[in-house]
Order: structure tokens, then sequence, then C-alpha cells
């Protein structure tokens, strides 16, 4: 798909996804259904792949690879929310559902693939650092965003923009940090190895105290 068609520079002002040019992809993406929902959203993606662990490990794997891929993943670690706008704030479930499939996907401890997981943590690391920096308007730990965990049905329209010198600050985009946070520290210590017969690995253990 192409994200970002040619248009005069009045609509190019108005249009939404105009920030991901970089974003020309012919990939085939798990979507919701053929139906009601036949576009892609990563966050839904997300929930989609515990399932297909199950069915098709490397298939599950290559997904969550493919979304933080350079041609999609924003260069300021952003990923994206859906396709009718790339830019909205969904919550930030890839890296719970990386760690899943990476243990699901697994017989035992020893056959758990740590390529993969180590290739998706150093994107999630965009993205984390992306919320941290960008997300986090008064440096408070507190959190704003899109819809987040009330989906559409919330009491505010939170896409809409807040009237000028008005902020919001949501308890659901705080707490899905700390979850983001929680399941870094547990891929990060992982992958710091020195159990189950692995080295150890001293710069994983490093990184693993931002979280």
């Amino acid at each position: 798909k192409h994200f970002m068609p040619k248009f005069d520079e009045k609509r190019q002002a108005i249009l939404k996804n105009k920030e991901w040019r970089h974003m020309a992809c012919e990939d085939i993406l798990s979507v919701p259904d053929k139906w009601e929902y036949p576009w892609v959203a990563a966050w839904d993606l997300a929930f989609h792949l515990i399932p297909f662990a199950h069915v098709d490990p490397d298939f599950a794997k290559s997904q969550l690879k493919l979304i933080m891929r350079e041609w999609y993943m924003h260069s300021n670690g952003q990923i994206m929310a859906y396709e009718m706008n790339l830019d909205d704030v969904n919550p930030p479930v890839i890296a719970w559902s990386a760690w899943r499939v990476y243990k699901m996907s697994a017989v035992s401890v020893k056959d758990r693939d740590r390529d993969f997981l180590t290739s998706v943590f150093l994107k999630l690391l965009l993205n984390f650092s992306w919320w941290i920096n960008r997300k986090d308007p008064t440096n408070k730990n507190l959190f704003s965003g899109g819809f987040m965990g009330l989906d559409n049905i919330g009491v505010f329209d939170r896409t809409e923009e807040l009237p000028e010198g008005m902020t919001m600050n949501q308890s659901d985009g705080t707490s899905w940090i700390a979850f983001f946070a929680v399941v870094m520290l547990q891929i990060s210590l992982e992958l710091s190895g020195g159990q189950d017969g692995y080295p150890v690995n001293d710069a994983f253990q490093d990184i693993s105290s931002k979280f």
C-alpha cells in the first residue's frame, strides 16, 4: 500500500498520514476480519498473533518483525496506529505480544528464538523512547495519547485536538506505559543470560536498569 498519494500543498496540509512519507509497502499483514474491519491496525495485530503462535509461530514472529521494519516504523520510533490515521496513539502492546510469542513458540527453554527476541527488542527500545520523549509533556511520568484502553467508547473524543492552553492526563496511558516498562524489563533480563546455560550479556544487563 502507498499511504501518501501526491496532492497539492493545500490538500497536503490537512491530510492524515502526511508525516509517514517513508511508508511504501506491499506486504501481507493480518487484519481483524475481511468484512467489518479489513484494515491494518498494529495493536489489533498484537493480539491476533497470540493464537497465531500456536498455529504458525514463524508467521507470528515475521509479522512482529515486519511492523517494526524501517518501511513501517517511523524514524522517531513511533509504531503506526491504523492505516486511516497512522499517527494516532494506541496502547503499546507490541512488546507484550513479542514476549508471549517468543515463549509460546518454543517447545522448551532451550528452543526459544533469542535472535527473534533480540531483533524486536532493539526496535522496541526506539518505540519506548518515543513514548517517554513525546507523550509525557510535563516530564512527570503522566502520559497522554489518542484513544487508549477504552478504544472509541471514551467519554471524550481524545483524537480531537485540545483547546489552546489545555492538557489532558490519562490514567490509562500512564498504566499502559508502566506495563510496557515491565515487559521490557522481562525481555532485557531474559537477554541478559546467566541462566539456562546462556552466557551473561552485560550490555542487556545495563539496559535493564532503564526500565
